[in-house]
Order: structure tokens, then sequence, then C-alpha cells
């Protein structure tokens, strides 16, 4: 008889998260299908899927990006369920961001050379900010995890989550200063970091204040 292995925590969080990357994937795959067939692959439904896919990725991030500072604030049930909902918002922001780099190579070899047109600034920073992506999302599944000493896993997705979420912050800024629309997601990333920083003093100072 075949003896049972027994699966550990980290073997159930690893299986878990694929299946939950699984399933964004398809559900991504799906929406965007049905779009597509809708409205046919020209310009205009490319665009709009660059679009929405940029939008849903920013929230996603800054969910994850803000949710301990909000915890450390609040205190309350949904912040706490938003804490425990990290690495599950980060992988979802990973997959719809991969659709949105997706799209972007779509629109460039097929429409618009975008990015043919960027600057080599934009794109080297967008490059660096995907290699973050991958590498924190891949760190995500305790497997790859235990590969890092804590210091070193802590590090790149404290200094990752940072270097994406300046760029978004770039990005909306820019995009603030042309179009109204994008009043809300630039303030709520201005929002993200400040709340952040007020997380940070308020630790230092309880900690001084013990002393």
């Amino acid at each position: 008889m075949r003896r049972k292995t027994s699966m550990t925590s980290g073997d159930r969080s690893n299986a878990a998260y694929l299946k939950f990357t699984s399933a964004m994937i398809l559900f991504g795959f799906g929406i965007i299908a049905t779009l597509l067939f809708t409205q046919g692959v020209q310009e205009d439904s490319v665009r709009l899927i660059i679009r929405w896919t940029a939008k849903i990725s920013g929230i996603l991030f800054l969910a994850a990006f803000s949710a301990s500072s909000i915890h450390y604030f609040t205190k309350s049930r949904i912040s706490k369920s938003l804490v425990a909902s990290r690495p599950k918002l980060g992988l979802a922001f990973a997959v719809s961001h991969t659709f949105h780099l997706a799209f972007l190579i779509l629109l460039q070899q097929q429409i618009h050379p975008v990015f043919t047109l960027a600057d080599k600034t934009s794109l080297t920073g967008g490059f660096i900010a995907y290699l973050f992506l991958y590498a924190m999302a891949i760190t995500t599944f305790p497997s790859f995890k235990a590969k890092l000493s804590s210091k070193n896993w802590r590090g790149l997705h404290l200094v990752g989550s940072y270097w994406i979420w300046f760029i978004f912050f770039n990005s909306y800024f820019n995009s603030a200063m042309n179009r109204e629309r994008y009043y809300l997601l630039f303030a709520l990333f201005v929002a993200g970091f400040l709340l952040r920083k007020l997380q940070y003093i308020h630790q230092k100072w309880i900690g001084s204040s013990t002393k």
C-alpha cells in the first residue's frame, strides 16, 4: 500500500494560491474574450482593455499597499480581512497587470507604436516595475519564499512596492494634469503613501516615548 503523505501548511498555501491565480487568469480571459467578441479586435476595444486593466491593477495594488496601515489605524474586521487578503490581492494584481502588458504589446505591434514613442526613462521604469511585480508574485508562494531570508524577502517586497507605487503615482500625476477623471485615482495613491508614512511616524513616536 502507498503511504499517504500529509500536506504541510506551506503546501496547502502553494496549492491555494495556484488555484486562485489560475481562477483569476480564467476570469480575466473570459471578460476580455467577451469584450473582444462583442466589439471586435480594434483600436478602441484594445485601448479600453488597457485602460481598465490599468485601473483595476492600480486599485488591487493600492489595497495591498495600504492594507496594514489601514488596519493599524482602524483595527476593524474589514481591515483585518484586508491584511489577510494581501497575498491574493498581490496575485490578482500580477494577473491584471500581465493582461495590461499583453494588450500594450498588441497595440504596439498591430495598431500604434506606443513603446516606440515612449521615452526611455518611462520604459526603463516600467520594465523594472514588472521585474519587481513578478519577483514579488513568485515569492508570495511559500515554496519560493522559503528560498529567501526573512530580511531579503521583506526588502524585496518593501522596495518593490514603493517602486511600483511611484510608477503608478507618476502615471496618474501626468494623467490628472490633463484629465479630471484621474483626480480620484491620483488622490488615492497620495493618500495611500501618506497613510504609510503616518504609520511609520506614529510607530517611531510610540517607540521613542516608551524608552
